[in-house]
């Protein structure tokens, strides 16, 4: 009878993860592209086979629990399904993810009952673990990894040099990258010390110590890491820890730092939780109940909400871009093509842009440049991470901060600010806008939101990027200042069209 069961529920699961890998094909290929081009993320091809893994190690405890069919779920699936055409709608990636791997949780509860969510609330909730987000640390993680780094070598009587994220010794000059930022190795971290503290602890307290604990030991270590190998370099003459051993030290440096923590999770842990005992399975089973062919297809019904939606409302977008190109291309207000490139080496890059345009001579001398954008698309955003505002080859980042001016005309023009330095010592102010429908912003997700409203309004389905940059050291806070508040709504008359 278990058996049969077992058999009848996996079917009813390996059915519902194909409708979900069918119907959200464009979200999951989105998901399996960031796992296969980012060493960052590509631990989420491993989360879906550890869930089953997961719920297959319960299958004598899931037996003894009844299942019955939700029609309420019903409802919550399709409201699910909805939020996910949303977020889609917005290309909020985090949020449209977040709403897919949520509709596994209601499938479940739609197909099984609430007494089975419960009992797999771990499994399920791992699966949020496999969304790529992180990014947006990256910056902070790069500043505490020098910060660390460069009182540790102060500690050791070095002298010592800082820039930004240039750290100069007598010995040679060292980057601390978006590579050394520790990202990958923090976000490795979490997820194998949430997977261990389930497995091994059977109080809350002290899995969230644990996970708390993986937090701080890797990004401390991820500063000592780097300090490691600046003290390596520096006693060889920067003859080791600089080429291909310095990937090889710091995955030894990170071996060691996981081989600790499972050792304080090892005295940390305690017995064998009551819930993971083996059980008795000549006990007698619980009742389960399973969906009907009707309740099957009002689900999938449900289900297909969201793309739907999705896949009329693109159709609609694509024929009103098509209609707006043709506009744009034969009333353009600036002028023809010109290459032109900015001193200083710096450019941003936004290789997806409809058009892009920079400045090709300011009086104040503020470089300026735009990328508009008629629509987006999956591959084709203006909040991406194929989007640079400089090369990050050439450049790295010294400060970042938000604020805000007002023009002569009492208009509110908010912005982000970016300081960035080189090797050679050189410095420029860099100030960002997004702008859509006449709607100014200097934060990605209230840009993000005015972005969907606008498009479910059928005002704008694109937007625009405005950076404005200075190299005078220490007059461009006032240069671009002066600039914003006499002449940022008249930028385009000191444009050139150059994509």
């Amino acid at each position: 009878m278990l058996n049969n069961k077992f058999v009848t529920n996996v079917s009813l699961t390996s059915g519902i993860i194909l409708c979900m890998f069918f119907a959200f094909n464009s979200s999951f290929s989105k998901l399996i592209d960031i796992w296969q081009s980012s060493n960052t993320y590509g631990h989420g091809f491993l989360i879906l086979p550890i869930v089953l893994w997961l719920v297959y190690r319960k299958k004598h405890l899931l037996a003894k629990v009844g299942t019955q069919p939700s029609v309420l779920a019903l409802f919550f699936v399709g409201l699910t399904s909805f939020f996910w055409f949303i977020s889609a709608l917005s290309y909020i990636n985090v949020v449209e993810q977040f709403a897919l791997f949520s509709l596994f949780i209601v499938l479940t509860w739609a197909f099984f009952g609430w007494k089975i969510v419960l009992s797999l609330k771990f499994p399920l909730s791992f699966l949020y673990l496999s969304i790529p987000i992180g990014d947006f640390l990256i910056p902070y993680l790069q500043f505490i990894t020098a910060d660390i780094s460069v009182f540790m070598i102060k500690v050791f009587g070095i002298p010592v040099f800082r820039d930004g994220m240039y750290i100069q010794i007598p010995n040679g000059n060292f980057l601390v990258a978006e590579a050394c930022s520790g990202i990958r190795f923090l976000i490795s971290t979490i997820t194998i010390g949430v997977l261990y503290s389930y497995l091994n602890f059977s109080k809350l307290y002290k899995q969230i110590l644990f996970v708390l604990l993986c937090c701080i030991v890797s990004i401390v270590g991820n500063g000592l890491r780097a300090f490691l190998m600046i003290l390596i370099g520096h006693l060889s003459n920067m003859q080791a820890a600089v080429g291909f051993d310095h990937f090889v030290y710091g995955g030894v440096f990170f071996s060691i730092i996981l081989v600790v923590l499972f050792i304080i999770g090892y005295y940390m842990s305690d017995p064998i939780n009551e819930i993971e005992k083996p059980i008795n399975t000549n006990e007698k089973c619980a009742s389960q109940k399973f969906p009907s062919l009707p309740f099957i297809a009002i689900a999938l019904s449900f289900l297909l909400i969201g793309p739907v939606l999705k896949y009329k409302y693109e159709n609609h977008i694509a024929e009103l871009s098509s209609q707006q190109i043709n506009k744009s291309a034969s009333h353009s207000p600036l002028s023809s093509m010109i290459l032109t490139k900015f001193n200083h080496n710096w450019m941003p890059t936004f290789p997806d842009a409809d058009a892009t345009y920079i400045s090709s001579s300011t009086e104040s001398n503020i470089d300026i440049f735009v990328a508009k954008y008629l629509y987006e698309t999956d591959d084709k955003e203006i909040i991406s991470y194929k989007n640079r505002l400089f090369d990050v080859d050439f450049w790295s980042i010294k400060s970042i901060s938000a604020n805000e001016i007002t023009t002569a005309k009492g208009e509110l023009i908010p912005y982000s600010s970016f300081t960035i330095v080189n090797m050679q010592g050189q410095e420029r102010k860099v100030r960002v806008i997004y702008k859509v429908n006449s709607i100014l912003s200097a934060n990605k997700i209230k840009f993000k939101l005015l972005q969907l409203m606008n498009k479910i309004m059928m005002t704008d389905f694109g937007g625009e990027v405005i950076v404005l940059s200075s190299a005078s050291k220490h007059e461009a806070d006032k240069q671009l200042d002066l600039f914003m508040f006499q002449h940022f709504f008249d930028i385009k008359q000191q444009l050139t069209l150059a994509k």
